[in-house]
């Protein structure tokens, strides 16, 4: 995609890159976010908000923490190792090492964690030598950054020497220091540090008191500095061997500089790998300042977009404690064309604003602070004409640039172009300039190309609301408070509310109402008949949220209900399941208390036994006829029965008693008092009868039953 600078201007997308600059770490990744640019294809595009997803899922689990190095500048360290004899310094090197570090904590996360992060893997995997690079550095490098002591064994015997004649100038300066303390020909400060030496701080009136070198008095003379005697020769060997120390390191870092040589191209794929996670860092990091998702991509040209808002201005009015409406809108070749009106002030070109930025900004690779059911779709252009953008240096008036763009555009304009118009026919004669807006509005509704145009002009609303590929659209107008709702309206033009907005804004009644009969009857009357309909929407659409608002309370009581009910039905099948449980064994019980009694005046158990056990059997033998038989249950309880109403029936209610059925047959399905459950008559014998209820026989009485 070719980005047009003006439009990018006019969309204030410096700011956005700005903003984003400021969460990167390293110069170089600075840099890149300022200069970045839209992709040259929607398959890049695809590549770059997957990965961009993968690492904000990284930064949402609280068990992970993702790397975010700070990628050192190695360029004049390249310089350096491409010239034959070049030497790193110190310094360089020590870049060198913190982008391998920075490296390796990013290649060894990935690798960690490729499976669930498969596309981080993929960008990281290609580097394979850093820890080769690390060996060579870490050699001579210390963990503290300074060149080892045993990094050379020449340099090892140096330090030695010199920590040994560090220890020795200590404590003959202590033993002078003791001395001259009592002398009283110190100051109060006693010493000081200069040149790295330690040296006396000596009253300047008594300095010939004092044996040793004078390196230097105060500024007032007041004091002289002196070097104890004792130090003054080791002092000496001390310099000598800083000198074969700086010589023995230079040739250390020549042999490292050498062997660098050979990695300078893993060098580069390090620092542009650490460049490349620092944008992205920082691309997630900022998108989370403004609530940024990865958006949907059509690949049928639509653009349905929910939620959408302006970034800079919902960071704006976060710091004011303001809350930035969302607007929602759709654009799809059938209806391409979104011809805003409305008042001034009320949100037209911050909405115009707001579709260019976010279409610029998901182009360049950027979350998208909208709904996450949002879906945008791809462009080879943005072209914009935003704002009074009139140039003293070329002489050009508002109208006169405005010009010049519209012939532009009409140059370059295709069906894969967004073209978005602010103030559309603005900056001439109404009438006039009208007209020729109309016409421009026909050539470009040719090219098939998609827009998003502000105006006020009757005639462009008129010839949209006849376009098949075109709708109007108007910015919301609170009538009765007279202030604007910053809120999208898709399918109707809106009134530029002028009398309204001058009420609002102090000018006197008298005025708007000269201003009304200058103007002719017929175009008060249209602009009446379009306020009136905008307020019969802006009505619907306050009844239609209250319906909504409303449906969705009521689904939310029918869920209740529809829970509570299969709570009490649940509650109410296990009273059901312990009741007869219970039933049934107080039954077996009865049998058996029976047996008992039948047999108890005989002398053994022998046939008492035998009863029992006769009993048994035939109850087995009931059970295996069923699928499933009765046991006991011990998880069953009986459930809470709802407390007993305390109404008092009064003797006027009728209470109804159930009659007795007359004809009973076997195979009637019936209902025994005080059971829950109907069952089927099995046997009758006079006025017993044997129902059987699920996997029960109960016996009762004729009546005891009912219809159920």
């Amino acid at each position: 995609m070719k980005l047009d600078q003006q439009s990018s201007r006019d969309l204030e997308f410096d700011k956005v890159k700005m903003l984003l600059s400021d969460f990167c770490k390293s110069n170089k990744a600075r840099e890149n976010s300022n200069n970045i640019r839209p992709f040259s294809n929607i398959e890049l595009l695809k590549i770059e908000l997957d990965i961009l997803d993968e690492i904000g899922s990284i930064y949402n689990n609280d068990s992970l923490v993702f790397p975010h190095p700070n990628s050192e500048d190695i360029d004049h360290a390249l310089k350096l190792i491409d010239i034959e004899n070049g030497v790193l310094i110190l310094d360089e090197l020590i870049k060198v090492y913190r982008l391998c570090i920075g490296t390796r904590q990013l290649i060894e996360f990935s690798t960690k964690n490729k499976i669930a992060y498969p596309l981080v893997h993929e960008a990281c995997c290609h580097i394979t030598s850093v820890k080769a690079v690390l060996i060579i550095i870490e050699q001579v490098l210390s963990a503290k950054l300074t060149i080892k002591n045993d990094a050379t064994p020449t340099l090892f015997k140096i330090r030695s020497q010199q920590k040994s004649n560090q220890i020795e100038i200590n404590k003959n300066f202590e033993k002078a220091l003791i001395s001259y303390r009592k002398s009283d020909v110190l100051a109060d400060t006693e010493e000081t540090f200069y040149d790295n030496r330690r040296l006396l701080t000596v009253v300047s009136a008594q300095k010939k008191k004092v044996k040793g070198k004078v390196h230097g008095i105060s500024s007032k003379g007041v004091y002289t500095y002196v070097e104890p005697v004792d130090n003054v020769q080791i002092s000496k060997a001390q310099e000598k061997l800083n000198i074969e120390e700086s010589n023995e390191i230079f040739q250390i870092l020549k042999e490292i500089t050498d062997s660098l040589r050979s990695e300078r191209g893993n060098l580069e794929a390090f620092q542009r790998l650490l460049i490349r996670f620092d944008v992205y860092n920082a691309k997630v990091l900022f998108a989370n300042t403004y609530n940024g998702v990865k958006p949907k991509i059509s690949t049928d040209r639509n653009m349905y977009w929910r939620g959408a808002i302006h970034p800079l201005l919902f960071l704006k009015n976060q710091e004011l404690g303001l809350t930035t409406i969302g607007q929602e809108l759709e654009l799809r070749k059938e209806k391409r064309f979104l011809v805003v009106s409305g008042p001034n002030a009320g949100g037209k070109s911050i909405t115009l604003k707001t579709v260019g930025l976010l279409q610029l900004m998901f182009q360049c690779g950027m979350f998208i602070p909208v709904d996450d059911v949002s879906e945008f779709c791809w462009f080879d252009n943005i072209l914009s004409d935003i704002g009074d953008n009139q140039s003293i240096d070329n002489q050009l008036s508002t109208y006169s640039y405005r010009l010049s763009r519209m012939k532009y555009f009409l140059e370059i304009v295709n069906k894969n172009t967004l073209v978005l118009l602010d103030e559309f026919g603005s900056g001439s004669d109404p009438e006039l300039g009208g007209a020729l807006a109309e016409v421009f509005y026909e050539k470009l509704y040719a090219t098939k190309c998609f827009a998003v145009i502000n105006t006020h002009y009757t005639n462009i609303k008129i010839l949209t609301s006849g376009l098949d590929e075109a709708v109007n659209a108007c910015m919301l107008f609170d009538t009765v408070h007279l202030k604007p709702l910053y809120q999208l309206s898709v399918g109707q033009p809106g009134s530029s509310f002028t009398f309204e907005v001058a009420r609002l804004n102090g000018i006197p009644a008298g005025f708007i109402d000269e201003a009304k009969e200058k103007v002719s009857e017929s175009k008060v009357r249209l602009d009446e008949l379009t306020t009136s309909l905008q307020k019969e929407k802006s009505k619907f659409n306050k009844m239609n949220k209250l319906q909504i608002k409303m449906s969705n309370e009521a689904r939310l009581l029918i869920t209740d209900y529809e829970a509570r009910l299969e709570k009490i039905i649940d509650k109410s099948e296990q009273q059901i399941r312990f009741f007869e449980q219970q039933t049934k064994f107080t039954q077996v019980g009865k049998k058996i208390f029976d047996l008992i009694g039948k047999h108890k005046g005989k002398e053994t158990n022998q046939a008492l036994n035998s009863a029992v056990k006769k009993f048994i059997t035939i109850e087995k033998s009931k059970a295996l006829e069923h699928k499933s038989a009765i046991v006991l249950d011990q998880s069953i309880k009986v459930q809470k029965l709802p407390k007993l109403s305390k109404k008092v029936i009064k003797p006027t209610e009728k209470i109804e008693h159930r009659k007795p059925i007359k004809k009973l047959s076997i195979g009637d399905r019936v209902k025994i008092t005080n059971y829950a459950k109907s069952g089927i008559i099995e046997e009758i014998n006079g006025d017993k009868v044997v129902v059987v209820i699920g996997v029960f026989k109960v016996k009762a009485q004729k009546k005891d039953l009912f219809h159920p």
